[in-house]
């Protein structure tokens, strides 16, 4: 077996890059029993008997990550429009305070 290429698909596989034949070539080649030492911590990663029978995403899957996608959307939208809101709020509370210390000042303070 071509060690470059295993290399070369471990670094895809942890990039989550890789495809379904080449995450099961990864999975032929660690069932071998002898390996290179420095492959064999992941040994027990690739072999794990979960891995092959994992099912496939349905149809609905894409749906609801868009459904979720868009909540996320006009959530952030609203919490923007309310500080937007609270923003404005403060700025016309300040200028009403400003303008009404402003109009009990003397108007002739330094004679």
């Amino acid at each position: 077996m071509d060690y470059n290429r295993i290399t070369s698909l471990l670094d895809k596989y942890w990039e989550c890059a890789t495809t379904i034949e080449e995450e099961r070539e990864l999975r032929h080649f660690f069932s071998a029993e002898t390996l290179p030492p420095e492959l064999c911590p992941y040994k027990a990663w690739f072999r794990t008997p979960d891995a092959e029978i994992l099912p496939p995403l349905g149809k609905e899957f894409d749906l609801k990550v868009l459904q979720r996608i868009n909540r996320e959307k006009k959530r952030r939208h609203l919490r923007l429009f309310y500080s937007f809101t609270v923003l404005v709020v403060i700025i016309v509370i300040l200028l009403i305070v400003l303008l009404l210390t402003s109009s009990f000042m003397p108007e002739n303070c330094c004679v």
